[in-house]
């Protein structure tokens, strides 16, 4: 029996080692052996937390006998069932899978921000303490049960992420975070203008309470101004076109283990966040037919994220921009409402969020040497060969070339919105990525066959190739091996009758 306390254990886990990290980090820097120390500490972070999402998960699991439908388990503190006004915690496929992506992900990225950072350093300790407590939120946030809830635990991890951006204290650090944090106040406004509007019209904001309450709506005239609100609040957090200018600023003035980190798991939670409301609520056509808007910001969203990208010289805001394109590729499985679009949803934030965390780590460790622009990477392959090879992979998952796992997600994606009869997006899309592979050759032509200024070879850092090729592994294994996470992605699939 899965209860509350298996619940939060791994969220307040998570809290009580972020907070002392401060004091244990003291303590390290008085001794001789402050790496090793560390990487236990983090390991140890690492491992309790993960035990505690697997335990969760194998309860849960324990509850369907193989062949049946897994259930949806609301679980309230205050002890009630689908408490109108309480908030709660909901366990299903999506959240135990998100919650495990969120894990594993998270301790690479960790791991390379050690090296990256220089735990030796202050304020460092509030640097990882924060990368802690923002993978302890993003956990609470899948596994809310009720929208109240989802707010406060998204909000606090999209507000956090400033911390990681501003770390430099540089004045353009300083100039693109305070940007952000304008566009997350405003997106907030928006959201909880709109969510008021759902309680109004439903008496509660528990998650199957509001869409059984929204389906029974004869006129829903309001609900769509709610639609309108909370969609805008979150399309400017995930950056859809043309709320996205504030993305490709902060990434490239962040420190790359933050931007790392942020494409990884806030970007994904962000997507998190639109199914959980568009596809477990507003479900199309019966509650609401929104699936031609998102279809054109989605358009719009790959269109001008590969447009802005092919214009760069700065690599790294190249990255960035193709962020922003993710964001577009990653709606169009969310707007197909199909169970291959949810399946080619699920694996694309997975091998989004490595993918871009991969590139950004990369990034760091060129970056480190002062080479920034396209000029600057000319025969980076024969001086630093391990991270461009590294980086080169990425690369080719961005442009969906087989058989690395980019290519199975845009497969199904573009898959599913042919099936859902969205031909012209899927060409849209397709198209895109041409253009993604274009400029991203382009990159691999300057690295390989041109001649380099000096002959000197680089040194590479070995510890942060460790985490930069594990991701490598990753997205090699799970492209050609996609049913490892199929095998995740499957009960969530199977648990949506709603969805065809």
């Amino acid at each position: 029996m899965v209860g509350i306390v298996d619940v939060v254990l791994p969220i307040i886990s998570l809290v009580i080692f972020a907070l002392l990290t401060l004091p244990v980090f003291k303590a390290i820097r008085k001794t001789q052996h402050r790496t090793a120390l560390t990487l236990i500490w983090f390991s140890a972070v690492f491992l309790v937390s993960g035990a505690a999402v697997a335990n969760l998960a194998s309860q849960y699991y324990s509850l369907a006998p193989e062949g049946t439908a897994l259930p949806f388990l609301n679980i309230t503190l205050t002890g009630t069932s689908l408490a109108d006004f309480s908030s709660s915690f909901m366990i299903d496929g999506i959240s135990i899978y998100m919650a495990i992506m969120f894990i594993a992900v998270s301790a690479v990225v960790l791991f390379y921000s050690v090296f990256y950072m220089d735990p030796s350093k202050r304020p460092s300790e509030r640097y990882f303490a924060i990368m802690i407590i923002l993978t302890a939120a993003l956990i609470g946030a899948v596994f809310s049960g009720d929208l109240l809830t989802l707010f406060i635990f998204w909000e606090a991890a999209a507000a956090g992420s400033s911390f990681l951006m501003i770390y430099k204290k540089d004045p353009v650090s300083l100039n693109s975070t305070l940007k952000y944090l304008v566009m997350i106040i405003i997106a907030s406004a928006f959201i909880v203008f709109g969510l008021s509007i759902v309680y109004g019209l439903t008496g509660s904001l528990n998650f199957w309470v509001v869409r059984q309450a929204l389906t029974a709506l004869t006129d829903k005239t309001l609900l769509v101004i709610a639609f309108i609100l909370i969609a805008t609040g979150y399309a400017i957090e995930a950056a859809i076109v043309p709320f996205h200018f504030w993305l490709p600023d902060a990434y490239t003035a962040a420190p790359s283990s933050s931007a790392a980190f942020l494409s990884a798991l806030i970007d994904q939670g962000s997507y998190y966040v639109l199914i959980r409301v568009l596809l477990f609520i507003l479900t199309p056509p019966g509650v609401l037919n929104w699936t031609f808007m998102l279809a054109v910001m989605a358009a719009l969203t790959m269109i001008v994220g590969n447009l802005f990208a092919l214009i760069q010289s700065n690599v790294k805001r190249l990255i960035a921009n193709i962020c922003v394109a993710d964001v577009g590729y990653n709606l169009v499985g969310i707007t197909s409402v199909t169970a291959l679009g949810l399946t080619g949803n699920l694996y694309f934030f997975l091998m989004g969020g490595i993918t871009t965390a991969l590139s950004f780590m990369a990034i760091g460790v060129i970056n480190h040497h002062g080479f920034r622009t396209f000029e600057d990477f000319s025969g980076l392959g024969k001086k630093m060969p391990f991270v461009s090879l590294a980086l080169v992979i990425a690369g080719l998952s961005f442009a969906g070339v087989p058989p690395f796992g980019g290519f199975m997600a845009k497969y199904l994606v573009f898959t599913a919105a042919i099936q859902a009869n969205l031909s012209w997006l899927a060409v849209i899309g397709v198209l895109t990525s041409v253009l993604q592979a274009a400029y991203l050759f382009r990159l691999v032509n300057y690295m390989y066959a041109r001649n380099p200024k000096d002959e000197g070879r680089i040194k590479e850092p070995k510890r942060l190739l460790i985490p930069i090729f594990i991701l490598v592994a990753a997205i090699i294994i799970l492209g050609v091996y996609p049913q490892i996470v199929f095998n995740l992605i499957t009960p969530v699939v199977n648990q949506l009758q709603f969805i065809p």
